[in-house]
């Protein structure tokens, strides 16, 4: 496993010990990223066509709406 797929599994891990909604907290945190980056395509933008893409796409619609029009809310107050 490469050292960032370790760091993620790591977060996730963590999240779910703390008994934290584990798919609410990969949609905000790919939301944030999403807010960062300039929107949903660019989260995807290294394999936009895959059928994870397909499914990562669903869920950050259904978090920051189809035009990401609550990406807002994701934006750091710092950056």
């Amino acid at each position: 496993m490469d050292p960032t797929t370790r760091q993620a599994v790591n977060a996730i891990t963590e999240a779910l010990e703390e008994g934290r909604d584990v798919a609410e907290f990969l949609a905000h945190a790919l939301s944030h990223v999403a807010a960062a980056e300039g929107g949903v395509d660019e989260v995807l933008r290294n394999r936009p066509g895959s059928w994870e893409a397909t499914h990562v796409r669903g869920l950050l619609h259904g978090t920051v709406g189809p035009d990401g029009e609550a990406l807002i809310h994701y934006r750091e107050k710092n950056a």
